[in-house]
């Protein structure tokens, strides 16, 4: 992980964000770190952090991790409601 000041991003940020796509880099200013770069490699990338950082989907989630827990599951194959009863 790289450390690089602010002042240096200002002046070509496009060259950084081609150099977060290979390494996360810590913005520092005034000796101390104030933000974080993440290039993003593909779109893919990009919807993974979108994911990961929406509470929405973070609930959402969380919901479907407890139903799974609690055997309110859906088997795929056949779109029907299977509980572990039955399984």
């Amino acid at each position: 992980m790289k450390q690089i000041q602010i002042s240096e991003v200002q002046k070509d940020l496009l060259q950084f964000l081609q150099m977060a796509q290979e390494e996360d880099i810590i913005l520092i200013y005034e000796g101390k770190p104030v933000g974080y770069l993440v290039g993003f490699a593909d779109e893919d990338d990009w919807i993974d952090y979108l994911m990961l950082h929406d509470p929405k989907f973070q609930e959402r989630l969380r919901r479907s991790v407890q139903d799974a827990r609690e055997g309110r599951t859906i088997a795929f194959e056949n779109g029907k409601l299977v509980s572990d009863s039955e399984n």
